[in-house]
């Protein structure tokens, strides 16, 4: 069964897509007029403690359990799974470009493994690294450390060696890091303590231009970036913005420059907002009791389109979830979104109308 919901869309398509008197043409791709539902499937009875990372070829996906590596085909049943190494307490993981080698973020330590040799090679020397996030293809991962001093940027340039690119402004503390793509550098969440709201720092590569910070609105928390970083999706406190009760969001998303923000969702409470590959249509869960019902919603129209209803069988009903596309844009994998709890991996899986 297939329920959506249709929201106003004209205004918000020309909030989007004009701006300064000019129109600017946005890819549009596939969204919920366009699409149903398949249903969900369990790929694995492994409990992971880290979120999955699809392979490149859309085939497979990488998770993390208490102990090891795994890869299993994204299909119900546990078809071609593959323990790949032994590695305790990784809490990140993610492919290279060429799909031929594992990262894993484990104990502070950057790790690489070859899928024809189970033996850790470490990426960087360094240690106390936080969080890395590989591109789509040309170069190497970024990856931020952090000490006294504050948060440094590197990357691992295609040529060789560690280039550092930057830091974050002082005061502030990241929490994820992510490439752009086309180019456009990289987006680092971070927050302060002292701050009502989160901010996304956009640092361009090999520009001599300070990082650009644009701060959410207050009690806008969560926010993550779309591909190109043109928009950020985030969550909203309802209460703040006078449209729920506290303790409940929205899933809203802006312009990159802070303008155009606008609510997507009714107040409730959610978690694990993730950006189609197209940049157009973003994922979350709805937790509802000891549920979470996923859907997506058209950032440009507004459309939803409930995909399916989630009962966690091993986390807590009010977990966070994170979620994750395939590179395809026409399935979606959720499960854990941390190393302190475990939970079984999920498909989503979406078809043309």
């Amino acid at each position: 069964m297939v329920r959506w919901a249709r929201l106003p869309g004209a205004i918000l398509a020309a909030v989007f897509v004009c701006g300064a008197c000019a129109i600017q043409r946005v890819p549009i791709g596939a969204g919920p007029p366009f699409l149903r539902s398949a249903g969900l499937t369990r790929v694995s009875d492994l409990r992971a403690v880290s979120p999955p990372a699809w392979a490149p070829d859309g085939r497979h996906l990488a998770f993390s359990t208490a102990d090891a590596l795994w890869s299993v085909r994204a299909v119900a049943g546990d078809l071609d799974r593959r323990r790949i190494a032994a590695v305790a307490g990784a809490v990140r993981v993610a492919w290279s470009p060429d799909g031929r080698t594992l990262a894993a973020l484990a104990g502070g330590r950057l790790l690489s493994f070859a899928l024809d040799d189970p033996s850790p090679h470490a990426l960087v020397p360094a240690v106390g690294i936080k969080d890395y996030a590989w591109p789509r293809a040309g170069a190497g991962p970024a990856y931020a450390t952090a000490n006294g001093a504050g948060t440094a940027l590197w990357t691992l340039p295609a040529a060789g060696g560690v280039v550092r690119i930057g830091s974050l402004p002082p005061g502030l503390e990241m929490r994820t890091l992510v490439w752009l793509a086309g180019n456009a550098g990289l987006a680092v969440v971070a927050g302060d303590r002292g701050a009502a709201a989160d901010r996304v720092v956009f640092i361009r590569l090999g520009v001599r231009v300070a990082p650009r910070v644009q701060a959410l609105p207050i009690g806008g928390h969560d926010p993550v970036p779309s591909p190109e970083g043109r928009f950020i999706a985030y969550l909203d406190d309802a209460a703040a913005s006078g449209a729920g009760d506290g303790g409940e969001t929205r899933v809203a998303v802006m312009r990159a420059d802070g303008t155009g923000r606008r609510a997507l969702t009714p107040p409730g409470r959610y978690t694990g907002v993730a950006w189609s590959p197209a940049g157009t249509v973003v994922a979350y869960a709805r937790q509802e009791g000891d549920r979470a019902a996923l859907e997506i919603a058209d950032v440009l129209t507004g459309e939803r389109l409930w995909l399916g209803d989630y009962r966690p069988e091993v986390a807590p009903p009010q977990a966070p979830l994170a979620i994750v596309w395939a590179p395809d844009g026409t399935r979606l994998a959720f499960g854990t979104d941390t190393g302190s709890r475990e939970g079984f991996v999920w498909v989503a899986t979406l078809e043309r109308r």
